[in-house]
């Protein structure tokens, strides 16, 4: 495998090891409302479930992060580039295989 080819592929798979260690991390990716999504976060660990207002607040408080999400990759992606916005509309098309130890 060429250097550059093992390069990515060593990005890309650090990236993924990462995001999985770091579940919030899918909230801010390719976000531009990424800061208002972690002080949600912050807000969200602080509240007891277990107390009915708290509950209240932290419904709303989902409700209004899965707005921003929604809102701040549509965003993200209108200041993205031609290549990232048509290989997100257009999919992928190489087949890929996973071979299980």
């Amino acid at each position: 495998m060429p250097k550059k080819d093992l390069e990515a592929a060593y990005l890309q798979t650090l990236a993924q090891t990462v995001a999985e260690r770091e579940k919030e991390l899918n909230d801010y990716a390719c976000n531009t409302l990424a800061d208002k999504i972690a002080q949600i976060n912050m807000v969200l660990a602080l509240l007891d479930p277990q107390d009915p207002e708290d509950k209240r607040i932290q419904e709303e408080l989902i409700t209004v992060k899965e707005i921003y999400r929604k809102l701040g990759t549509a965003l993200w992606f209108m200041q993205a580039g031609e290549i990232t916005n048509l290989g997100a509309r257009l999919g992928s098309t190489i087949k890929q295989f996973r071979v299980r130890e």
